[in-house]
């Protein structure tokens, strides 16, 4: 930022060495002209250091969220691996699987998304491939896949 503010300067003793007089046209204009550049390096220059502060905050409010997320998620690395559902927890009636054919990655779908009119495309969540795509067709197609209460 100083080697901005030190250009601005440059060119106000730039300006000067070309003797304009200050009442003629072009030295008005030249005045103008560095004035707005003046400016603008302050400006920039208030928003750097805007731009520092808020950085600083926002890794202060994410070191405090993990803090939190850590006190209060207290989960295995090995639970963050498992599928978003977990199997005890499907009801039969609500949700059907289907097999990827990209990845064999099981997606769980809940019925309610299908309810709408519209066509709604199921992407798997680990390669995003479309697995299901709720149109006419039948939906036989598709191999679903019993879901087992443990």
């Amino acid at each position: 930022m100083d080697d901005l503010k030190s250009r601005v300067a440059y060119l106000k003793g730039l300006a000067a060495g070309l003797g304009l007089e200050n009442d003629s046209r072009e030295g008005k204009l030249f005045g103008q002209v560095i004035d707005v550049i003046d400016s603008l390096a302050v400006a920039v220059a208030e928003l750097q250091e805007d731009y520092v502060d808020l950085a600083d905050y926002t890794e202060a409010i994410d070191e405090d969220l993990n803090d939190l997320e850590d006190d209060f998620y207290e989960e295995d690395e090995e639970e963050e691996d498992e599928d978003y559902y977990d199997v005890a927890d499907v009801d039969d009636d609500d949700m059907f699987s289907v097999e990827c054919p990209e990845c064999h990655e099981i997606v769980y779908i809940d019925d309610d998304m299908l309810e709408d009119d519209d066509v709604v495309e199921i992407l798997c969540p680990n390669c995003e491939r479309v697995v299901f795509i709720n149109d006419d067709a039948d939906f036989e197609d598709f191999e679903v896949l019993e879901v087992e209460e443990e």
